[in-house]
């Protein structure tokens, strides 16, 4: 069977040898895969529970330049016929396959959005950056000049044999804190991953504290509490934001709309010459963001289902609404004016219907002229915009 026919089946199937060992249930099995395969075996794109802050670590110069660099070797390595490092990954299968005997060995039978791939990342974004293929970590567009340059290579690069190593239970099955742990024992024994700040699987970011205090503060559980797994909110979950949105509000809120766009989890955020967004929030600042949202949250009390349709749940929403603060602090607001400022926000209609949408400059109806959504290209414009149009209606 063909790896096209099995695709069509609701699991996937691996064969290879099996390693494992008397008295533990974790097993591994090692196998290979061409070059172009590796995205419809396994899932390029998942953003694992507990490491959104990780991955956005990961997006820093010297990891970039890793990978232009193993782009390169890979390439001076088919087109010369040279010596070269054999190509591998590591998978994790964070759920309970299962193992199956086949003539060619022993087999493993696993879902595609189980698979999480915890080691080579740099050599995983490096392939597909060079397939043209979408990475999880950094842009691989490729200009139609590059696309030609550089057919042959791909051409190679497809067919060439990955040796895959794939890590899983299947007795016990592999938790979600078991794959963060492997994840950094991984990368702490393979160092060409550039992560300084986060040498330790236990490893919190600098502005977490912070985030707590808001969470505890505000009582966010009451609403559906805060997700620590996701970056963003569906519609479908139950939680009303994430610590990744918490964290874009502190910085916002505090540091302006620039510095909100471009922060990360891992910093410890500085703007204006240097000064700590922590500190600015520990000396007091975070008092202000506590009576604006306290007063936001308010009418959700009374209708908690409200909360859950519209773009209440939106992190842009959310974003902007940081930087209604932040700019009424700038203003010299007091923190009642601001605490009334949460009230009237909070009183909003964030319903796709709404009619005042129509004064916002940024939202637009659909084709269908029924629901209201984002009318503009980028989400720095929409994000600014709704700030701006926030800010009339307090003002």
């Amino acid at each position: 069977m063909t790896w096209m026919e099995e695709l069509n089946l609701p699991k996937l199937r691996l064969t290879g040898r099996l390693i494992s060992k008397a008295g533990s249930s974790v097993k591994k099995l090692v196998t290979y895969l061409p070059a172009i395969e590796v995205q419809n075996y396994f899932s390029i794109a998942r953003d694992f529970p507990n490491l959104e802050f990780i991955y956005e670590a990961m997006k820093n110069t010297t990891n970039s330049k890793k990978v232009d660099e193993i782009q390169s070797d890979i390439k001076n390595e088919l087109i010369s016929n040279t010596l070269g490092c054999p190509l591998s990954l590591t998978v994790i299968l964070d759920s309970k396959p299962t193992l199956l005997s086949s003539k060619d060995g022993m087999c493993v039978e696993y879902d595609f959005d189980r698979s999480f791939i915890a080691g080579n990342l740099l050599v995983l974004t490096a392939m597909l950056k060079s397939l043209g293929i979408k990475t999880p970590l950094f842009s691989s567009r490729m200009s139609a000049a590059e696309i030609h340059r550089n057919s042959v290579f791909r051409q190679m690069l497809a067919k060439e044999e990955i040796i895959i190593t794939l890590v899983f239970d299947d007795e016990c099955g592999i938790t979600e804190d078991q794959v963060k742990d492997f994840f950094f024992k991984y990368n702490r024994q393979n160092s060409g991953l550039h992560l300084t700040q986060f040498s330790q699987s236990d490893q919190s970011f600098p502005l977490q504290p912070l985030v707590n205090r808001l969470i505890q503060d505000l009582d966010l559980d009451k609403y559906g509490g805060v997700s620590t797994k996701s970056k963003h909110v569906k519609t479908s979950d139950n939680f009303l934001t994430t610590e990744y949105i918490l964290f874009k509000f502190l910085v916002g809120a505090v540091a302006g709309a620039q510095v909100q766009e471009v922060s990360k989890m891992s910093d410890d955020v500085t703007f204006a010459k240097g000064q700590q967004v922590s500190i600015t929030l520990s000396n007091g600042y975070i008092e202000n963001i506590e009576a604006f949202l306290i007063t936001w949250l308010e009418p959700l009390k009374l209708n908690l289902k409200s909360v859950r349709s519209g773009f209440r749940l939106s992190a842009q929403i959310w974003q902007a609404l940081a930087l209604v603060v932040h700019q009424l602090v700038q203003d010299d607001a007091s923190i009642e004016n601001i605490a009334q400022a949460g009230l009237i926000l909070g009183k909003l209609d964030y319903s796709k219907k709404a009619k005042h949408w129509h004064n916002c400059e940024v939202m637009g109806l659909d084709s269908n002229g029924r629901l209201f959504k984002n009318s503009v290209n980028s989400t720095r414009e929409f994000r600014n915009g709704l700030a701006s149009y926030f800010l009339s209606l307090v003002n």
